[in-house]
């Protein structure tokens, strides 16, 4: 069977299903779930995309990331975060911003959650994972962008700068 992901237009309303293939020529948009997941040592958990990922392999991004299937921004990520980190937890949705670029389209809707479970990766999807102070991905975030992904870095921002703090 296909897997088919929500096409949506330039302004996040669905349109409808679409094989998930199709929207790997950037000509079509789709939503995405990330997950900025917190520690109780004010750390953030990045995961290292691994190399055989289609968008953005070999880069550092979101705790957990997912493309949304034909289901809601909340289900998605908490599907994805069992799968790709092999935890649950409450998560609090903060916003969603379109990030568009010659290859991939999509409105990003970013959660925030905290845990201090064990971390299981994926290794289908993940090659490593980190956690890093919030402060120090700050300051790395503008100091070495080309290690993450696009979307993430103009996230993440959004987050420091309109989030961070409010929910500690």
């Amino acid at each position: 069977m296909v897997e088919q992901n929500i096409e949506v237009d330039k302004n996040d309303n669905q349109i409808g299903l679409r094989p998930r293939d199709d929207f790997y020529t950037g000509k079509y948009i789709h939503r995405s779930s990330h997950l900025i997941l917190f520690n109780s040592k004010n750390e953030i958990l990045l995961q290292h995309r691994a190399p055989t990922k289609k968008w953005y392999p070999n880069l550092f991004t979101y705790s957990v990331s997912g493309t949304v299937a034909n289901e809601s921004y909340e289900d998605c990520i908490q599907k994805e975060m069992q799968e790709e980190i092999g935890i649950s937890t409450n998560v609090k949705r903060l916003f969603t911003y379109p990030f568009f670029d010659t290859f991939d389209k999509a409105w990003h809707c970013v959660f925030v959650g905290k845990s201090d479970d064990g971390i299981n990766p994926d290794a289908r999807e993940i090659s490593k994972i980190k956690w890093i102070n919030a402060d120090e991905l700050k300051k790395d975030i503008i100091e070495n962008p080309d290690i993450y992904t696009p979307p993430f870095v103009e996230g993440i921002k959004k987050y420091f700068d309109e989030f961070y703090g409010a929910e500690k």
